[in-house]
């Protein structure tokens, strides 16, 4: 082999790296910086998964380049620099809002001109670098090389600057021993503390009112009640855990993380049972593992899809994800479309098929359904069982059948009740065991929400009309936030579902179940069961709107406070309060805020 061969063959190689660098290191990288608490396993696990098409690709690069004739390998080198810049602008100038990429529809023809802007620049670059390719060159492929080098430099500087939080990542989270004690309750003592992401109160209610199944499904809660005038506190999962777990509400004084730290560490529902000798199971959905990380567990796991995921299909399935989400940076507007595909992604459906489709939902239906099929109570000492659940979240993908609906579905009232009711379904499934394996009697259980879904409140009340329009304080959609499920079963309660119209309020929870279990802790709330029916109770509610940068941010965007007096789902009961900026800055109510004409807003 001649060195004219070599050098063309170590040259392709050395181009092909820079492309290489940015899909499977450098876009990646940034990506997962930027949404860490999306991820379960490690950065450097995954690219681990990536190294055998690293490897090939700048191979097969190479050996082209190789094989070439010397007339023809200019033009390849050049059109392998010039793919390096534009994968560079692609990433870095041409980067649109496409909103959430969490299975919701994505309008591809609003903004259709993106498509043609990036086809223009992708094509007439091609095409210059090829006509002019004699006296451009060495000046297009020294460019690239500059840009690689600069994004070599961001990367070392970033990693620097989050290496204790990609350390973090690197822990052991779980094992195959502690997911065996996932599937195993307390023959004595349980409480099952079950929180259905999304699920909204009026959706629940129409489920169990719903011909015979309904009462089919009523009769399979005997002993709960329901609590129909619940109130939640914010309209995402993000603060609600930690007022759900402690009492304590966020009002943007200090930041993020330091609430968290300090909410979370010390006075919860989890280390209060904890310290009274409970096990506690947590079962919570990968992103969040950061947030139950901080307080006191015998085991904690992320959801898994079946009885049992090794670490290396969970590094394998973060891999696929992480891939998908840089060929969406990457790639010009008529590629995302193929790769995003209505959430069915290209890499995570070619390698996982029967897991990725649908989405969360399906994934956390089946760990149910795994959980009620394996269930035993072979545990002595008292269990504290928690699962975070996506059933009624959005993506809406379940038909009637409660499989899949074959493309993600609008988010509208009847396709969240199918959603909800398949979710529900699976959890009677786990409350009919219980009762087989002598438990469910004695136990305490919580089935909750933490945030509504997004559907407008059957039944709303109250809106005031001046002039013909309406002058309400907060609009329906936010309002249906607010009105997450709450229904709950003591120990040695019998008889038929109960309904109750006590205003009972998130911040109540941690309360009611310390109360009920006797925890020698002590919660702001009241406990649910000691409040009476339609009382007069001034209740908070704090909106914002959602921004996807909350979760590595210090502070959260401005958040108005509500205060609700009477019932929840009337609009005449609500009432602004002070606004909290940042730093615990705070304006006082001025009349009325824009802050809640937001809606649709996403988590």
């Amino acid at each position: 082999m001649n060195s004219s061969r070599m050098f063309q063959m170590g040259k392709s190689m050395g181009l092909a790296a820079i492309l290489v660098a940015y899909i499977f290191l450098l876009v990646p990288f940034s990506l997962y910086i930027g949404n860490i608490n999306e991820f379960t396993v490690s950065y450097t696990s995954m690219v681990q998964a990536y190294v055998p098409a690293m490897i090939f690709i700048i191979a097969a690069f190479g050996l082209l380049g190789m094989l070439l004739p010397s007339r023809v390998y200019n033009r390849y080198a050049i059109l392998l620099a010039a793919t390096g810049i534009l994968l560079w602008a692609q990433s870095n100038l041409l980067v649109w809002d496409y909103g959430l990429l969490d299975g919701r529809a994505i309008n591809w023809s609003r903004d259709a001109w993106r498509s043609w802007l990036e086809i223009v620049i992708w094509a007439s670059g091609l095409l210059l670098v090829l006509v002019f390719y004699r006296s451009i060159g060495r000046r297009v492929i020294g460019l690239a090389i500059l840009l690689f080098v600069l994004q070599l430099g961001i990367f070392g500087y970033n990693w620097a600057g989050h290496a204790s939080e990609l350390a973090k990542k690197s822990e052991v989270t779980h094992t195959n021993q502690s997911l065996d004690e996932l599937f195993q309750f307390s023959s004595q003592k349980n409480v099952v503390h079950i929180l259905a992401d999304g699920f909204q109160s009026d959706i629940f209610e129409d489920i169990i009112a719903d011909g015979d199944e309904g009462d089919r499904m009523s009769a399979a809660m005997d002993g709960f009640t329901f609590f129909r005038d619940h109130l939640g506190v914010f309209p995402y999962t993000h603060m609600s855990v930690p007022a759900i777990l402690t009492s304590k509400i966020y009002r943007n004084q200090v930041p993020i993380n330091e609430f968290m730290d300090s909410a979370l560490s010390n006075k919860s529902i989890f280390n209060a049972a904890y310290d009274a000798g409970f096990d506690v199971d947590l079962v919570v959905p990968g992103g969040l593992l950061y947030m139950y990380k901080k307080g006191r567990y015998t085991n904690l796991s992320t959801v898994p899809g079946q009885q049992y995921i090794s670490k290396a299909e969970i590094e394998a399935r973060g891999a696929a994800k992480l891939l998908d989400l840089s060929l969406f940076r990457l790639s010009p507007q008529i590629l995302k479309k193929r790769i995003y595909n209505d959430q069915r992604w290209l890499m995570q459906t070619l390698f996982f098929k029967k897991n990725i489709i649908g989405g969360r939902f399906f994934e956390h239906k089946d760990f149910l359904r795994s959980l009620h099929e394996n269930l035993s109570a072979d545990r002595t000492g008292p269990v504290y069982k928690y699962l975070h659940l996506m059933l009624s979240h959005n993506p809406m993908v379940a038909n009637e059948q409660c499989e899949y609906a074959g493309r993600v579905l609008a988010t509208v009232r009847e396709t969240v009740k199918t959603q909800a009711r398949c979710g529900l379904i699976e959890i009677l499934k786990l409350f009919e065991e219980m009762k087989r394996a002598g438990i469910y009697n004695d136990a305490l259980i919580i089935l909750m929400a933490d945030h509504g879904a997004w559907v407008p409140p059957r039944g709303l009340t109250g809106i005031p009309v001046n002039d013909g329009k309406s002058t309400e304080v907060i609009n329906p959609e936010v309002m249906a936030l607010a009105q997450p499920l709450l229904a709950i079963k003591r120990p040695g309660e019998t008889g038929v579902l109960r309904i109750s119209d006590a205003p009972s309020w998130i911040l109540d929870i941690a309360a009611t179940i310390a109360g009920v279990m006797e925890l020698d802790t002590e919660f702001d709330g009241l406990s649910v069961f000691e409040l009476q029916q339609n009382d007069e109770r001034k209740r908070g509610y704090f909106f914002y709107q959602y921004q996807r940068s909350e979760w590595t941010d210090d502070f959260l965007s401005p958040i108005q406070e509500f205060s609700i007096i009477g019932k929840a789902v009337d609009s005449s009961s609500w009432h602004e309060g002070a606004i909290h900026l940042p730093a615990g800055r705070t304006l006082k109510n001025q009349g009325k805020s824009s802050l809640w004409q937001t809606v649709k807003n996403q988590e």
